[in-house]
């Protein structure tokens, strides 16, 4: 940097002060950093939306603009504010200085003051970012000293207990793998060392000493009440180095007797608490620091299993899983939940409305996120598309980095109103959420969903790059693959097309479950989306051949040829054999029922298509549209 340069930004940075911007900064972002502190904590419970705290902080940053450029033009003198004088006025009119010594001025003992302020709202957060962090020892586990419990009743005959209970919570949580629980013999000797020591006289200060000469991080601090008949036990867990309370429990029972089940039920508490904190810690989505309502450790893991088997698609694997949480906690919503959209993709939609109605019953038991959650999972079902994105937008209000969520609400505009823009903008929210943790969105449909939205708004470079975000994260997925060969083929690069076609069917001949025919009706998916009708049909026709007898491939034909008018009297004859074997199936009514409007039999073209209604497994956009059709049709007749 030259010298000339240098001597700008010296006079640059003498003429903020001058004007004594530098100042009003440092004020107005300290200021603002305890408005938004102070915000953050009181407006939530004021039960305000967590958008507010945001356009808090978007006012805030406007304003500090506003006062910088305000700071620059004007001063505020004791003649009142007025515009700030050039730098060479000000220095024609500035007296020749005394030297004075300086006092120290208001404004400065209020920055000063608003720096500590600052300092001390920061600290927590940066240098105590996880308050459960340090909790583990070496080994992993969370080392736990279990204190005499004091005997508030004011009868020295539950004195017996204050030991007591504390032998049975040392016995009940030693039973957990995940805890290091120092035995009854070392607390004893510890507490019989310390001569002046009382049961009564164990202050959490106390209890840190103790639980430091045990070597463990954490320790329980409780007392025993009587009020009438009901005996209440409470405990505290406690940080043994700062005495931070990390989580307080309560449990009653009505006589002695219930003294050894109360010991159980708070052991569990205890127990599944600091275990399901482990388990969230350990895993590594982001997806799972939420609420979950469980205190079963057990329920807990088992879920995450069969999430994880959700994901990867192994529905058999995510059913049972799921189901053993449920069993192990039957009030664990959020298993109810997945496990009735794990049934509904996998093909069993009576057994996913079934779990869905079960869960919906409890509904009225539940904090007001989880009940949303039901209420969506039921408009999915029995609702209309603006009912379940109602819900999913107020799911979001409350939980607005919950990943499952933003997906669900693009998947509900993608199928169900095809609002192709609006579903790319909630797809392209999860990912950007996932994109800020440092995590991907193991989900493989967000990447087919959005690609394919992109696709239906012409946005094909979009579409592209989801589609490599996709595969770099499911390598030769061959959903993905699938919609890449549509893409290269609408835009007319073949030489690509066909790679993309090749390995597409390369994969889908290494699954089991794939037969040639169903990998021929694949292809035939592919050209139609390409609008390659002739090659289209060509491969539908092939597949029918090498399996003749087969419903599905009678209806994919039959769907093709008169959804795209080209011989809606063939079509009609192949969806009527494949009614015959399943005369109940939703999607080949529907297929029938829009073959008799294409044939201009608009009265019979809406009863099946009524009968195909009911008979859906959820809302199903394009039979809701091929009824309103043939409504249009008919008024349009008798008019």
């Amino acid at each position: 940097m030259s010298d000339k340069k240098a001597n700008k930004l010296v006079q640059f940075w003498q003429e903020l002060k001058r004007r004594k911007v530098i100042k009003v900064m440092a004020m107005y972002a300290a200021t603002a950093f305890i408005i938004i502190e102070a915000g953050d904590i009181i407006l939530p419970r004021l039960g305000l939306p967590d958008w507010t705290v945001t356009f808090i902080i978007i006012l805030l940053i406007v304003g500090f603009l506003i006062t910088i450029i305000l700071s620059w033009i004007f001063d505020v003198t004791p003649e009142g504010v007025k515009k700030t004088e050039p730098v060479q006025l000000a220095k024609k009119r500035e007296p020749t200085p005394e030297p004075v010594k300086r006092g120290l001025r208001i404004s400065n003992g209020v920055i000063a003051l608003l720096i500590v302020v600052v300092c001390i709202l920061i600290y927590p957060k940066i240098f105590k970012k996880d308050k459960f962090e340090g909790i583990r020892d070496p080994d992993g586990k969370i080392s736990i000293a279990v204190m005499p419990f004091e005997n508030h009743t004011g009868d020295t005959l539950y004195n017996v207990w204050q030991g007591g209970f504390q032998n049975l919570l040392i016995a009940t949580l030693s039973n957990s793998e995940e805890l290091s629980v120092r035995q009854y013999q070392a607390m004893y000797t510890i507490l019989e060392s310390e001569r002046d020591l009382s049961y009564a006289s164990i202050t959490p200060t106390v209890a840190s000493e103790v639980a430091i000469k045990l070597e463990t991080k954490t320790f329980i601090l409780g007392n025993i009440l009587k009020a009438g008949n009901k005996i209440r036990v409470n405990a505290q867990l406690v940080d043994a180095e700062t005495e931070e309370i990390y989580k307080t429990y309560e449990v009653d029972l009505n006589s002695e007797d219930d003294i050894f089940s109360m010991a159980d039920s708070l052991s569990a508490l205890i127990k599944n608490y600091l275990e399901i904190k482990k388990l969230i810690e350990e895993y590594d989505s982001p997806a799972f620091h939420g609420t979950y309502i469980t205190n079963s450790s057990e329920a807990f893991e088992y879920y995450i299993h069969g999430w994880d088997a959700f994901m990867g698609l192994d529905f058999q694997a995510a059913i049972e899983w799921l189901s053993k949480a449920i069993k192990t906690d039957s009030g664990f919503i959020n298993a109810y939940v997945t496990l009735s959209f794990t049934y509904s993709l996998s093909g069993n939609d009576n057994l996913s409305k079934k779990w869905c109605n079960m869960a919906y019953k409890e509904r009225d038991e539940l904090p007001i996120i989880e009940k949303l959650k039901i209420d969506h999972l039921h408009a999915y079902y029995f609702g209309m598309p603006n009912e379940e994105i109602k819900y999913l937008k107020q799911i979001l209000e409350i939980d607005e980095l919950n990943t499952t969520y933003w997906y669900l609400l693009g998947l509900a505009y993608y199928q169900k109103l095809h609002d192709y823009e609006e579903a790319a903008i909630s797809c392209e929210k999860a990912l950007k959420i996932h994109e800020k943790w440092g995590t991907n969105f193991r989900n493989i449909w967000i990447y087919s969903v959005l690609g394919n939205s992109y696709h239906k708004v012409n946005e094909h470079k979009r579409e592209k790059e989801v589609y490599e975000l996709g595969l770099s994260i499911f390598p030769d997925h061959p959903f993905i693959i699938r919609r890449q060969a549509i893409c290269a083929f609408s835009q007319g690069d073949l030489d690509k097309a066909e790679i993309f076609l090749k390995k597409y069917i390369s994969i889908r001949r290494s699954e089991d479950l794939w037969s040639e025919a169903r990998i021929l009706s694949g292809v035939g998916t592919i050209y139609t989306g390409a609008n390659l009708f002739d090659k289209a049909e060509l491969s539908y026709r092939l597949a029918l051949e090498l399996d003749p007898r087969n419903p599905s491939r009678m209806s994919d034909l039959a769907w093709f040829l008169v959804n795209n008018d080209i011989n809606v009297n063939e079509g009609m004859d192949l969806v009527q054999r494949a009614l015959e074997h399943r005369p109940d199936n939703w999607y080949y009514l529907d297929t029938k029922g829009w073959g008799l409007y294409k044939q201009g039999r608009y009265e019979e073209a809406l009863k099946v298509l009524t009968d195909a209604w009911e008979l859906r497994p959820r809302y199903k956009h394009e039979g809701y549209q091929h009824i309103q059709e043939v409504k249009k049709a008919l008024a349009s007749q008798n008019n």
